[in-house]
């Protein structure tokens, strides 16, 4: 009976600082070539970072780092201030012990025309809420009007969410 009730208040704990799902739901005409960063609201670190590429009309959830595949197959791992990023390979055990103390905070993006590297004329979109990262300087706005495109950028505690939303 002790243990449960030692081991309980730790996975409730753990559970409040997992990483969450982050929703992409890309309705516009133009692909994406994004830049995602997570990492911990009450320290900055660790934080955790990839280029991504998300195709037109598409929707998807990555539930964790590890589950990022296609968009993704590689993450940058910093765990202190001075050190260096260590790179990771989905799958990894690092990235999985690092989502249970990181948070989606960021996302840097521009529209492309589908199919080719070229960039549409629209604004680069930094997307991020600041007010949950208030240890960590974060330049970026929940709500963004391009000339192209609209996106939005939301975390919904109950589901533990985060949404990236492009019309």
């Amino acid at each position: 009976m002790k243990k449960i009730l030692i081991l309980l208040p730790v996975f409730i704990f753990s559970l409040s600082f997992s990483q969450g799902k982050l929703y992409i739901q890309n309705y516009s005409n133009y692909d994406l070539v994004m830049r995602v960063i997570a990492g911990n609201t009450n320290n900055c670190l660790p934080e955790v970072v990839t280029s991504m590429n998300f195709p037109a009309n598409t929707q998807d959830v990555i539930d964790n780092f590890n589950d990022s595949l296609p968009y993704a197959n590689n993450w940058s791992v910093r765990l202190s201030p001075t050190g260096n990023p260590l790179s990771q390979t989905v799958p990894s055990g690092l990235l999985t012990t690092v989502s249970n103390l990181t948070r989606w905070k960021f996302i840097w993006f521009r529209t492309m025309y589908p199919g080719t590297t070229n960039s549409t004329p629209d604004v680069d979109f930094n997307m991020a809420d600041p007010s949950a990262f208030a240890a960590c300087p974060l330049s970026g706005s929940d709500f963004i009007d391009g000339s192209l495109t609209d996106a939005y950028w939301f975390y919904i505690a109950s589901e533990n969410a985060t949404y990236l939303i492009i019309q």
